[in-house]
């Protein structure tokens, strides 16, 4: 509480302190936005996304508004379902791609079943823009190897607007919400909330969720701002419980699928159990910003100060016997951090100059309530309370960077970033590979720290033959470093030499080391169509793996090399009036080489989980009145993913082998979602009648093994605008 209450009077003080800065003269810069074909290109491959367009109109998250993207994979459950790893660049997920808000980062620590981004913890309702960088090409931003997404929030106008909306789709799915913004003199303000409850496609699916938001901002002088930022986001979200044909306790009103109780730490229930319908956790997440932009002799300045605290409670309960086993709290996400910039435009330069500080922290475990009996009467491992760790990894970051126009149809892209990684954590270290039905016989508290510094060279070019045509080419060297779980779970003993069944030795838990690269085309010489092609090949040294099912129930361990290689074509444009349309196309494949567990895990040599070919493709007719009716399409190819539990039966029955891993195939799909969104009324306030129907076809599809896609869904809504 002593650290979190010094945190908040440091917002106080320092948005205390912008608020008194007396600005008589303004120096203010010229434009610094370059157009997208030029300098911006030459930085990173960037493509923003209205949410407003691409959102689901009940009950909608992140992955939900990128999922047409090229070069974007999702893996999402049921409806508001958290889990890691819903969204991958180019085959990196969340745990290796920068998430920002605003410029500043969202990732987590990941630790006590938290997420490094949980999606369904934030709403869309006062975001604008979600901007996808691929690959990590740009000096600005550390810490990443997929890239980086950026969550861009509204902005106030010069006019005051409201709006409302209201909604209802399959699987008793409601979402309302609200939105007003405007500016009264030198202040302006984004309020926004709402409200999202669903039932879900799985067993024990259930999700109810309250968020609000708002920011408020000072302006002075020509373009001077100061802004304080809130979101706050709170609900209860159940856990999936397993459901199975011909096993007890099956529900017949579900599809068959896996479980997940989806927090952790893990829990040791008896043999032959597991977590049971009625288990949820409780979750609040707060995020607090506090950013401000000053001109100064032609310099355009920025600094920003965030924090972020997330709070859980879990409650579960016995498959078998249906009681409740444990209660516990947990604060999975301590994090705050701070950024400073600056950016002049000299003759044919913009250069820039950053630094930063980001940490990272979590509060521990307290089991409030223990059914000691359970856990004793079989042999289960006893819950014990964990420790906080303030602070476990700091990153340290500074870069300067230069877009330079060189000729008219030249422009170069020079950016270099130093990078300081420094983590200090407590860890209970496994002595033996068995794990005992106690905690503490077979631990031994140590202390393990880790200190790395690296220097990570960004270069691009855009060459223009022709004003419709330009070609560019990028090179990055990019790191990221092992993540609190890998650290913890490493140096705690599950690492491959612990399990007898492998005799090698290996080297300390290192950073990810990768060398990008990539090149394309761009052209826009036929009327109305605009077309990309891209291709890039990720070179990653020392890439960190997890396996489950190795003694003592899982290893981490890094994979000598790992290849990522790839080609997205994309198209867009309008064809007549209103009407538009896009299409995109995705190749990717994984290599990897020196696996230490190739010898007793011979499944594949690729990575799991991404498929080969993608395609996207929709059309869509818009008018000024705010008239859009939209369809997209989406196939997504078959997938190989690792399966802990070895082959079925000849006969077609279930067989659970813990010490077998298989390859498990994920069938192709196809999905067609239409959306109507039509203005049944105009005044003081406009009306608009939203409808909609998703999986229009009804496919039966899996993004993630064993956890069925919702089916057939029809959603109708109403939106008010003042």
């Amino acid at each position: 509480m002593l650290k979190q209450s010094a945190i908040v009077t440091v917002f106080i003080l320092f948005g205390a302190t912008l608020l008194s800065v007396h600005a008589e003269e303004v120096h203010k810069l010229e434009s610094i936005t370059v157009d997208g074909q030029r300098l911006i290109a030459a930085e990173r491959n960037s493509e923003k996304i209205s949410v407003e367009e691409e959102v689901k109109p009940v009950v909608s998250i992140i992955p939900d508004v990128v999922e047409n993207t090229s070069g974007v994979d999702i893996q999402r459950r049921s409806i508001l379902t958290p889990k890691n790893s819903q969204v991958k660049i180019r085959g990196l997920d969340e745990r290796r791609t920068l998430i920002m808000l605003d410029g500043r980062p969202l990732n987590g620590t990941g630790v006590m079943g938290g997420f490094f981004v949980d999606w369904t913890s934030l709403s869309l309702l006062d975001l604008e823009t979600v901007d996808i960088g691929r690959g990590a090409f740009s000096a600005r931003y550390g810490n990443t190897l997929g890239g980086t997404i950026n969550l861009l929030p509204r902005q106030p106008g010069e006019e005051m607007e409201a709006s409302a909306t209201f909604g209802y789709k399959r699987y008793d799915t409601y979402s309302a919400g609200f939105t007003g913004s405007g500016t009264m003199g030198n202040f302006g303000t984004v309020l926004a909330g709402g409200y999202n409850e669903t039932d879900g496609n799985l067993r024990n699916s259930e999700a109810e969720r309250y968020d609000f938001s708002g920011s408020f901002h000072y302006f002075w002088g020509d373009a001077n701002e100061v802004r304080v930022g809130v979101r706050h986001s709170e609900g209860d979200f159940n856990m999936p419980v397993e459901n199975r044909s011909g096993e007890p306790g099956y529900d017949p009103d579900f599809p068959e699928s896996a479980g997940d109780y989806i927090s952790g730490p893990g829990i040791g229930f008896q043999t032959g159990d597991t977590h049971g319908d009625g288990s949820y956790f409780n979750k609040k997440r707060t995020e607090l910003d506090l950013s401000a932009t000053q001109y100064i002799a032609g310099i355009q300045t920025g600094v920003k100060l965030y924090y972020n605290h997330e709070d859980r409670e879990d409650f579960i309960n016995s498959f078998e016997t249906g009681d409740r086993i444990l209660e516990r709290e947990a604060e999975p996400d301590l994090s705050w951090g701070w950024l400073l910039s600056a950016d002049k435009l000299a003759g044919n330069h913009r250069l820039g100059f950053g630094t930063e500080g980001n940490y990272q922290g979590y509060g521990g475990t307290d089991n409030t309530f223990v059914d000691t009996d359970y856990f004793t009467s079989n042999g289960a491992r006893l819950p014990m309370d964990g420790s906080d760790e303030n602070d476990a990894l700091r990153r340290h970051g500074v870069y300067v960077d230069d877009q330079w126009a060189v000729l008219e149809n030249l422009d170069l892209y020079l950016g270099l970033r130093y990078e300081d990684y420094y983590g200090d954590s407590t860890v209970d270290q496994v002595t033996g590979y068995v794990v005992p039905p106690g905690r503490p016989a077979g631990f031994e508290e140590v202390n393990i720290k880790f200190d790395e510094e690296v220097l990570l060279p960004k270069i691009g070019a855009v060459y223009r033959l022709i004003d419709t045509l330009a070609l560019h080419g990028r090179y990055a060297r990019s790191t990221r470093m092992p993540d609190s779980p890998a650290f913890y779970w490493y140096h705690a003993g599950y690492r491959p030499e612990v399990d007898p069944r492998v005799t090698i030795s290996r080297k300390d838990l290192t950073f990810e080391d990768a060398d990008q690269y990539e090149v394309g085309v761009t052209f826009a010489g036929i009327p109305g169509m605009n077309i990309g092609l891209t291709g890039y090949y990720y070179e990653v040294d020392d890439y960190i793996r997890w396996i489950f099912g190795y003694s003592p129930s899982r290893v981490v361990y890094n994979i000598d090399e790992v290849e990522f290689k790839g080609v997205e074509l994309d198209v867009s444009g309008r064809f007549w009036g209103n009407f538009g349309y896009f299409a995109n196309l995705t190749w990717q494949d994984t290599q990897k080489s020196g696996d230490s567990l190739d010898a007793s895990n011979a499944l594949s040599d690729e990575l799991s989980e991404l498929p080969d070919l993608k395609i996207n493709w929709g059309v869509k007719y818009e008018r000024e009145d705010g008239m859009l009716a939209k369809m997209t399409c989406r196939w997504v190819d078959s997938r190989d993913v690792p399966y802990l539990g070895g082959d079925d039966n000849p006969d077609g029955t279930s067989v659970f082998d813990p010490t077998q891993t298989t390859l498990k195939t994920l069938d192709d799909f196809v999905t067609v979602d239409l959306f109507l969104r039509y203005p049944a009324w105009k005044g003081k306030v406009d009306g608009f009648v939203t409808a909609g129907v998703e999986n229009l076809f009804d496919e039966d599809y899996e993004e993630e093994f064993d956890f069925p896609a919702p089916g057939q869904t029809f959603s109708i809504g109403i939106e008010l605008n003042y």
